[in-house]
């Protein structure tokens, strides 16, 4: 029985955690309307903010909240047996959004990193995986291949949450007091989705999970 508490310990921790860090990123986009170049994100950024990456940054700021949430009920396992196609509805508006808006204004976000092009090159990779992951995930899902298909959108969530990680990461260099803020930065972007990724490519190859997951078909 321990496996079973243990899991579910760990999913629900993992909600609070994201819904947690959602809840700030939200709560800091009274310094976006109008945009403060005071505030943390925004600071020396009035050179750039103008023309494609302006129009980037909205669309980024309202469409990662959405896939962050609706990630969280696709992966419900719950919620996919009890409305299966209230599930098929919620993944093709997820992927949708994630293709056409959440990726696209990341990627031209990432032009613009701070910390320069070792945390830019970090996002393009990072958004370019994660489109991968998602139209993986949906070519499995078409095949009937239901298994490889919640393992590939599993990748393409914990990718998504890379932004959590990231401000998680960042967070604990600012308490610290970091010497190099950059460099930190550089370092907390390819770890924000490198480890994750790693991590759960070690889970999904553990014999428990795979069973868990014959289960919950």
């Amino acid at each position: 029985m321990r496996h079973p508490i243990l899991e579910t310990i760990l999913r629900w921790l993992t909600v609070v955690l994201i819904v947690r860090v959602l809840i700030t990123i939200v709560a800091n986009y009274v310094d976006y309307f109008p945009p403060n170049f005071e505030s943390l994100f925004l600071q020396g950024r009035e050179a750039t903010f103008a023309g494609a990456y302006r129009s980037a940054f909205y669309i980024h700021i309202f469409s990662g909240p959405v896939v962050l949430l609706n990630g969280l009920i696709l992966l419900s396992a719950a919620f996919r047996r009890r409305k299966p196609g209230l599930h098929r509805i919620l993944g093709r508006i997820q992927v949708i959004i994630l293709l056409v808006l959440m990726l696209p204004s990341a990627m031209v976000m990432s032009q613009h990193a701070f910390g320069g092009w070792g945390a830019g090159l970090s996002f393009l990779i990072l958004s370019l995986n994660t489109g991968i992951c998602a139209a993986i995930g949906v070519l499995q899902a078409r095949w009937h291949r239901y298994d490889l298909h919640r393992c590939w959108m599993l990748r393409t969530f914990v990718l998504i949450c890379s932004a959590v990680v990231l401000r998680l990461i960042s967070g604990a260099a600012s308490v610290i007091g970091v010497e190099y803020p950059e460099t930190a930065y550089i370092i907390a972007a390819w770890c924000s989705w490198l480890l994750p990724l790693a991590t759960l490519e070690i889970v999904l190859r553990v014999p428990y999970f795979r069973t868990t997951q014959s289960e919950a078909k």
